[in-house]
């Protein structure tokens, strides 16, 4: 199966832009459009696009990354462990970093910046890519993702957090944050294109049972099948896995009508429109909410996944203009260690105390500084990536 490139550009474009808004926080008097929404807020600001669009992306790339793998002579129990093994990464990564949010300094016996680095390390050391360096029997591939094991599980120990009411807590479940998320709609997504493989049909069934479960979430009416479970039990809801379905089925709709072009952009375009208006319609029951991961949030932020796809894919695929993207291709193939690099970053500027003057992080100019940062992110994910230094889950 051909490479689709503008996947990539795709996910390495959401990836740069998910640099980008994520390095908000540290400045001051930039546009409301551009920031979260806060929670209860009937808003879309641009930021709350980025994670869907990520979830769109990890559906693009599931077809042709099973595909590749068939190809190369996997079965179904080899690539069911793969799918296993990396939602456990990254639930684990995600657990961790959601308990990162919560650490209390005054019970801790490092410091946040500290706790950070070391369990950061300890992803790298587990999950890095030793395949360019060393053979699969070599003592040292085996020995480093051991230590960042054990590195991590004194991490997991040693960890003291405070809960919202300010009690001392240990290392717990309160959500599973992002990269857990990621790593729920990931299992969920990937079993289901595992089992029916390439039919659009079981992609849209799954789609609209998904959709149906995030109506029922937003509607406070439990899908719960046991009575031991949780009223929402489904981390994400439905809502978040729907938008990977969308992705899958936007890819199969590639393979499909590759030879036609202009089929596949009308094809693309119905769903576009329709799940745009399909979410203005059920805005008058649900506000656009990320926070609350509503139907109208949902199918809005869908549609400009869909759109912005359709134009990378005519300005890539179609056109070949490649040339602009070469600065940052690199997130859209170690997006995960592009991804993780921030929180080093972070983690020494306030080891160090390190403040840009407040010109630097108002306004424009500290819009433009964020990029910068985006960029510096990208050039050292580079660096890593031809040292070896590359997170492959």
């Amino acid at each position: 199966m051909n490479r689709i490139i503008s996947i990539d550009v795709f996910r390495g474009v959401t990836m740069f832009l998910m640099l980008w808004v994520n390095d908000f926080w540290t400045l001051n008097s930039i546009p409301k459009w551009l920031k979260h929404a806060v929670s209860g807020e009937d808003y879309l600001g641009f930021s709350d696009l980025i994670f869907p669009w990520f979830l769109f992306a990890i559906g693009l790339s599931i077809p042709f990354a099973f595909e590749s793998r068939f190809l190369k002579g996997e079965d179904n129990i080899t690539t069911g462990k793969h799918i296993l093994l990396r939602s456990i990464a990254l639930l684990v990564m995600g657990l961790f970093h959601m308990n990162m949010e919560m650490y209390n300094h005054q019970l801790s016996i490092i410091s946040k910046p500290i706790f950070v680095i070391i369990s950061t390390l300890a992803f790298f050391m587990i999950w890095n890519d030793y395949s360019k360096i060393m053979g699969k029997n070599d003592s040292f591939y085996k020995l480093f993702p051991f230590l960042g094991v054990t590195v991590l599980t004194i991490m997991f120990f040693i960890y003291r957090g405070q809960d919202y009411d300010g009690n001392a807590i240990g290392f717990r479940i309160h959500w599973w944050g992002i990269l857990g998320l990621i790593g729920w709609v990931y299992n969920i997504t990937a079993w289901t294109y595992l089992a029916f493989k390439k039919s659009i049909i079981s992609m849209s069934i799954a789609f609209f049972i998904c959709m149906i479960l995030n109506f029922m979430d937003s509607s406070n009416i439990s899908y719960a099948i046991f009575s031991w479970q949780r009223a929402d039990w489904v981390p994400g809801s439905g809502g978040l896995q729907a938008l990977s379905f969308a992705g899958i089925i936007t890819s199969l709709c590639l393979i499909r009508y590759k030879n036609d072009i202009r089929i596949l952009y009308g094809v693309l375009s119905f769903v576009g429109l329709l799940s745009l208006s399909s979410g203005f319609f059920v805005k008058k029951y649900f506000i656009i909410s990320k926070i609350a991961g509503t139907p109208s949030f949902i199918l809005i932020s869908m549609s400009t996944a869909i759109f912005l796809f359709i134009f990378l894919h005519w300005v890539v695929d179609v056109r070949k203009q490649l040339d602009w993207y070469a600065p940052i291709n690199v997130a859209g193939t170690a997006t995960l260690t592009c991804y993780l690099i921030p929180y080093f970053y972070y983690s020494v500027r306030t080891l160090t105390g390190f403040q840009l003057p407040m010109l630097l992080t108002t306004g424009i100019i500290g819009l433009f500084k964020s990029i910068l940062i985006s960029f510096l992110i990208i050039i050292f994910a580079r660096i890593a990536n031809k040292s070896f230094i590359r997170l492959k889950i």
